[in-house]
């Protein structure tokens, strides 16, 4: 049997990105919980290049409380420290001395 998750106090439109973390999680297991959310949604991404027109994250950021603590704050740190980390390795990419002739324009 599952744990309950603590989502089940959030509201509905919150509950979907984060109902997997258990109330009993500590603030490190929902951090590694919002990574690992991250990691599928680069994942997601990768496979369907075409559905970032659909601006997920924008609509996920949206739901996001940036003040939250707790377990949702924790989640919310972990699920943006990955792709914050993506970004900032895609630009290194484009960067690395001129040699790869990649834009961010």
């Amino acid at each position: 049997m599952q744990e309950p998750s603590f989502a089940v106090c959030l509201p509905a439109r919150l509950r979907l990105y984060c109902q997997l973390v258990p109330a009993t999680a500590s603030n490190q297991e929902a951090y590694r919980m919002g990574r690992a959310f991250a990691g599928h949604y680069m994942a997601y991404v990768a496979e369907h290049p075409c559905h970032a027109e659909d601006s997920l994250l924008a609509r996920m950021a949206e739901h996001a409380d940036f003040t939250a603590e707790g377990l949702e704050g924790e989640y919310w740190a972990g699920f943006f420290s990955l792709i914050e980390e993506a970004v900032l390795n895609a630009v290194e990419l484009l960067n690395a001395d001129g040699k790869t002739g990649g834009s961010i324009h």
